[in-house]
Formats: structure tokens, sequence, C-alpha cells
């Protein structure tokens, strides 16, 4: 977008992309922007983003459940292990689950208000609705009006209805408007630039020829990758998200039945009339978890919007029980001292298999890295045992929460051992040898991605596009047919002709294939399993 001067049509490999809306691009774009073109800039947006969501559970569980209550919220949230890592990690889940999420604490923090206050909250509910749908589609508005529908109807719609006051319709219609103005304009101007081509089948067609965007976008990205697990690619079992949400809530899942006894301690009745934002907080949770295994389509980044609501509720409890013997805490204690031995256990195996697969260029600095981090998993476990001993609660939790903070700071210098290598290597070679070679990408785009990042240019493509690729490719009408070679024949007449040298990026597992094919080259850099290689005339 940056590159074409159009923050109307988002691009990849320059062809049109409306897998999502912009609104996390735009962010990204700023981000680029102002900071140059580095690996800060680029997660800059989402960190950004996640340490609003922080900022947004202090905010609502000080507002419901008083100013200790936010502080907790805030420190779960910043160290359950899964927001964290997300938060490290360039994907507009985290965006659109902290606009979901501010989305919905406005709506539950209102109902507690009056006046402007109360007003206020009900337009940036909206407000915060329509950034979601600018960031991920429609779930942006869905899973904040399923929520509250849901709340709704078990609270009383009666008493709910009720709990409404005359001022609230003229802030309700100004939210709707408010929610227009930043939603509407974008999908109509992107509408209206890529309408359907004449032969575009019915609008209910699984068929992509000659469809414009209120077709991908609308039936393709929304209902045929939740239904159809063959549109989607990325089906699941139905327990997918049941697993992978405690897992989430490491190291504080140990600690979830006793909030969860917590809650529910005073009975059903109860809970509705005294403790309603803790109902509304358990519907979201549910409604969201319900919603997302329904799906076709499942990654684990679509769960992240559970977490702020499960980080109030954990606040909650904990202040509550702050100044006594936590109930019901005890064993859990134990257990959570207890993971920093199996940590500890686990660093070194770790460290090895990843070597063995390998995955990791190198092994002396990751023995280290991973053998501090067992030393501290170790010592952290030692210190909460004795503290367990004291019997001090307060103490156990504070060391907790400052231990897994120094302990979530590994996963900074850790990533690099466990994520996919980065193609920046490569596109740096290519550019120190000739700034003006030609650059293709053999067989797999997806996993070269950042290699037009760090090469300042798009690159072209050995196979068809890629499923990401197919509708933009579409829409061009053979304007980017330039851009791919259907097989190795035509990259090899194309490879011939060419007045500048040739580059090509591929995994190692298609050396044969490439090698296969009968093209000439030489390997001139490898990156773990990324080769860089040059063609011979």
């Amino acid at each position: 977008m940056l590159a074409h001067s159009d923050m109307t049509t988002p691009r990849l490999n320059d062809m049109p992309y409306f897998y999502k809306p912009p609104m996390f691009y735009w962010m990204q774009a700023a981000s680029l922007k102002v900071f140059g073109t580095n690996q800060f800039s680029a997660r800059f947006a989402n960190s950004l983003m996640a340490v609003f969501g922080i900022c947004a559970s202090y905010c609502a569980a000080r507002a419901l459940y008083g100013r200790r209550a936010g502080i907790f919220a805030a420190a779960f949230l910043a160290t359950f292990l899964f927001y964290y890592a997300l938060g490290q990690i360039v994907t507009l889940d985290m965006a659109v689950a902290v606009f979901i999420s501010a989305a919905m604490f406005c709506f539950i923090v209102a109902l507690r208000r009056s006046g402007v206050w109360r007003g206020t909250l009900t337009v940036a509910f909206f407000a915060f609705c329509a950034l979601a749908v600018m960031t991920k589609g429609l779930i942006g508005v869905l899973i904040p009006a399923a929520t509250i529908f849901i709340y709704a109807l078990l609270v009383g719609p009666v008493a709910f209805l009720r709990s409404l006051k005359k001022p609230d319709i003229a802030w309700i219609a100004l939210g709707i408007a408010v929610f227009t103005a930043i939603a509407l304009p974008w999908h109509l101007l992107a509408a209206a630039a890529n309408p359907a081509y004449p032969e575009a089948e019915g609008i209910f067609s699984k068929k992509w020829d000659g469809q414009g965007f209120f077709w991908y976008y609308i039936i393709h990205e929304h209902v045929l990758r939740f239904i159809d697990a063959e549109t989607s690619n990325r089906a699941q079992p139905f327990w997918f998200f049941l697993v992978l949400v405690p897992v989430g809530l490491i190291p504080w899942v140990v600690f979830l039945p006793a909030v969860v006894r917590g809650i529910f301690a005073d009975g059903w009745r109860r809970l509705r009339a005294e403790n309603p934002e803790a109902l509304f907080f358990l519907v979201w949770i549910c409604f969201v978890v319900l919603f997302f295994s329904i799906s076709r389509s499942k990654l684990a980044p679509y769960i992240i919007p559970v977490y702020p609501a499960f980080a109030v509720l954990f606040g909650a409890w904990l202040s509550k029980n702050w100044e006594g013997k936590i109930a019901g805490a005890q064993i859990a204690k134990r257990i959570f001292a207890g993971l920093g031995i199996l940590g500890a256990a686990a660093a070194p195996v770790a460290c090895h298999v990843l070597i063995a697969k390998g995955k990791i260029a190198d092994p002396q600095s990751a023995w280290a890295m991973f053998g501090a981090l067992s030393a501290y998993t170790l010592i952290s476990s030692l210190a909460l045992f004795a503290t367990i001993r004291g019997g001090d609660d307060k103490k156990f939790f504070v060391r907790a929460f400052a231990l897994s903070a120094v302990f979530l700071l590994f996963f900074n210098p850790g990533g690099k051992f466990v994520q996919r290598p980065s193609a920046r290597p490569l596109a740096e070679e290519i550019l120190a040898s000739n700034p003006s070679a030609s650059v293709a990408v053999a067989y797999d785009y997806n996993y070269f991605q950042d290699l037009p990042v760090w090469l300042g240019r798009t690159v072209l493509m050995i196979g068809m596009p890629p499923e990401e690729q197919k509708f933009g490719f579409m829409r061009g009408r053979g304007e980017y047919d330039g851009k791919f070679f259907p097989s190795e024949k035509e990259f090899k007449e194309f490879a011939a002709s060419a007045k500048s040298p040739v580059f090509v990026a591929l995994r190692e597992r298609d050396l044969g294939r490439f090698s296969g094919a009968g093209v000439s080259f030489d390997a001139v850099l490898r990156n773990l399993d990324m080769v860089l290689v040059r063609v011979k005339k």
C-alpha cells in the first residue's frame, strides 16, 4: 500500500488482496513510514495493540471491581503465555481481539454508569466495534452483539431493557452514526473499485471467475470459510480451542478451578443478581470459544479475544481474596511452583529436538539460552516453594507475577530458535551481489513472505498463484501473468533470455525437484532450510 500510495486497496505481491479490511495494514503502514523498514516497525503496531489491551483490561476491572482488581487483571493478562506470545508476532488477530474486548468492556462498564460517562462509553462501544470490523470483518460486530444478546437473555430480557434509560436512545443513535462513519466508507470504495465481471456466476457460487469484492469479502471470506473446510484449508477438530484456551492461560491456568468456584460460590441466582458482570465475562468467553469451534476455519490466534475477559475474572478473584487466606488455592500454588521444575527439565530436551531437526543454525547459542532458561525456572520453582512454606499468600503472588514476567522475557531471544527462518540474509546477499537481479520464489511463496520486504520490491513466482493471491491474480485480467511461471519450462526460457542475473529462493526439500526439471544453478547461501541459488546461463 505504501509502494503504490494507495490506502484503499491492500496488496500482496503487487496484486489486490481483500483477505481482510485494511485497518491493521494502515497501522503497519504508519509504523513503517515513521520508523523505516525493520523488525521493530513491522511488530510495533501489534505490540502496541497488546499493550492497549492490557490497559483496557485494567480500566474495566478497576471500574467494576476496584483499583487492586485492575492492577491484578493487567498483570494476569500481561503474563498469560498465549497473549504475550501473540503480542510479539505480526498478526491482525491481536488487533481485532483488543478492539472487540475494548467494545465489550465499554458496554459492561456503561451499564454501571450514568450521565455523560454512560453516553461516552456507549458511543465508544460502537466506535471499537467499527474498528474491529475494519480490522477483520463482520466478526467485529457479530461477537459483541451476540454476547450482549445472550447476556440479556440470561439476566432477563425485561430487566435488561428496564436498565436502559431514555437518554440511551440518543447515545445509541450517535454510536450507530459513528460506527457507520468508520466502517462503511472503505467497504463502499473497495466495492466500487472492484465490481464483478459480466461472466461471474451467482453470488452464492464457490467459483472465483469474474467475481468482485463483495463476493470475495462477504461470501468467500465470511460465509464459505466458516462453513466449508475445503474453502478454509484450516480445518481442525471441534475440540481444538477447548484444548488451546487453557494452554494459553499458562502459567495461571492452575488457578482456573478456584476462580470458577469463586464465581459460582453463592449460586446462580446471586450471581445473576449481585455479580452480573462476571456472568457477562463468562458468556463472552463461552460464546467466542463455541463460535470458533463450530467454524470450519481454525487457527490458534483466533481465540485471543477470550484472554482479556479471563484476566478481569482472575483479577477480581485475587482482589477479593487478597486480605485473607486464599481458599481452594493451596494445591494450585504447589502445582504452579512445580511448573518451574517441569520447565527446567523440558528446556534442554526442547533444545536437543530443535537441533536434531535442523531448526537451529547456532547450536552453541541455543544451548546457552535454553540452559539459562532451565536454570532460571528451577531457581524460580525453589523460591516459590520456599514462599509457600512461609504461608504468606500475598508474597507468593507478588513473586509469582515477577518471576512469570522475567520468564516470558526469554521468549524474545528464544523466538529466533523456534520461529520460521528469516529471508533477510537472502535479500542482503542478492542486493550485495546485484541489486538489479531478477528474483523468483520457487513453489512456496508463503514461506518467503518477508523476502520482498527486505528486498524492497516484489518477486516472481515459479508455480501458479497460491491461495491468498488467486483472487488478485484473477482480477488482473492478464496484468499479472508476467509474475508467474506455470512450470519450470517457462522459467528456464525466461532465465536464458534475462540480461541480469537470476536468483531463486526455495526450500531445501525442493532442491531435487528444481534440479530435476533441468535448471542449472549454483547454491550461494543457506539459512537453515532456506536456500538461495543463482541460475546458470
